[in-house]
């Protein structure tokens, strides 16, 4: 079941955000993650809208959605990978926003195979300013499967 996290979820999420990133992630060194576990807690997840997947009392990922438009976590825990936890959450992301955008690390292939197949469009290229790794920018609109969109009547 996809539900919207409470506060009691917290810790889990926190939990499922710091395996999976670790994992992920093996690209940048461990102690960055760890120093932005307390930034995350306070400052990330409080203002982000973040719905959890729950099975048999257990939460096995969560997306979290800020400003309405932007992904700024999609996690599974380790073990739960590889089980569409992750595609069920995007799709549940997708039926209430016409617009995502997300950042991914360039090094992280998985994802980014991932999100392709999931529709989302590689727009920009830029370095993560506090881990000096590339990452992309991608997208997704509602009814953009091309990844381009007429702008005038008669564009081809």
């Amino acid at each position: 079941m996809i539900r919207n996290a409470t506060k009691n979820d917290l810790e889990k999420i926190l939990q499922i955000w710091l395996e999976a990133s670790l994992q992920s992630h093996d690209f940048v060194d461990e102690n960055y993650w760890l120093n932005m576990l307390d930034s995350v807690k306070n400052h990330y997840l409080p203002y982000a809208k973040t719905l959890v997947f729950e099975d048999k009392r257990q939460i096995k990922g969560f997306i979290s959605i800020v400003d309405d438009k932007h992904i700024g976590a999609l996690f599974v825990a380790p073990k739960w990978q590889n089980k569409k936890i992750g595609k069920k959450l995007l799709n549940t992301a997708k039926r209430h926003y016409p617009m995502l955008s997300l950042n991914v690390f360039s090094k992280n292939s998985k994802a980014i195979v991932f999100y392709m197949q999931n529709d989302f469009k590689i727009i920009n290229e830029q370095i993560d300013i506090s881990t000096k790794e590339t990452e992309l920018k991608m997208c997704w609109s509602l009814g953009c499967k091309s990844g381009y969109q007429k702008r005038y009547f008669g564009d081809s």
